[in-house]
């Protein structure tokens, strides 16, 4: 992960807070990982910025341990009562024992790390035993994704740190996915059980929650959950 672009990425941190609070489908996908944690856990946030999540999840009477490049956001995930490290999870080993965590959290993250496969391995070695993982990210197969190909446009995917996509500022995303490379990876990198919804789906102006857990996979955003494989 590159700090520098994402140091001006989020400068004063306006644009991601705006996100969060705006993004019309954010409030869902930051629900269904506070009832996946639950109440009484012992949590990593991976990629955790201010504390957005993490934050809500130490209210919710959890630990809660935050890794982030940027410093600004390590400050003021400390201040809501975060444990913070300043990590890059794609280069780092975890400054943690094997088998702590009961639930590490990869909200909108997976998608800015080049090599995914060790990141999803550190975070099983930290978990655990039939400890849960809970990821959220972008659905490249999306109906809107699918017609913008159709039509010879861009689909939101990234060819320049610097250059906008279909009028979208840069973001940093590396990797996409849709429903069976999902589970086709985190069974690959030691998880199984592993459940993934969708929370709408959108074309233009349309949206609809109700498509989006019928029809995963065609929804914006995969929400995903798994569970640290038992070794025998």
């Amino acid at each position: 992960m590159k700090k520098p672009f994402y140091n001006n990425l989020l400068g004063d941190g306006k644009i991601i807070g705006d996100y969060y609070k705006n993004d019309p489908f954010h409030s869902e996908k930051r629900q269904f990982v506070l009832d996946e944690v639950g109440k009484g856990k012992v949590v990593l946030d991976v990629g955790c910025n201010e504390g957005f999540i993490g934050g809500k999840l130490i209210k919710n009477k959890n630990v809660v341990y935050g890794i982030d490049i940027v410093n600004r956001n390590l400050i003021k995930a400390k201040s809501k009562g975060m444990i913070v490290s300043n990590v890059d999870i794609d280069r780092d080993k975890l400054p943690y024992r094997d088998n702590f965590f009961d639930v590490v959290v990869l909200a909108d993250f997976i998608e800015h790390v080049f090599d995914t496969d060790a990141v999803l391995r550190k975070c099983a070695k930290v978990l655990k035993k039939n400890g849960k993982l809970i990821i959220t990210t972008p659905n490249i197969a999306s109906l809107g994704r699918r017609m913008m190909l159709l039509l010879g446009m861009s689909p939101f995917t990234e060819h320049s740190l610097e250059l906008s996509t279909s009028g979208l500022p840069a973001a940093g995303h590396i990797r996409y996915y849709t429903v069976p490379t999902l589970k086709e990876q985190l069974e690959y990198d030691g998880f199984e059980n592993v459940k993934i919804r969708g929370n709408a789906v959108n074309f233009i102006t349309f949206r609809s929650r109700f498509l989006g857990k019928i029809f995963p996979s065609l929804s914006v955003m995969l929400m995903a959950i798994a569970h640290k494989k038992n070794k025998n």
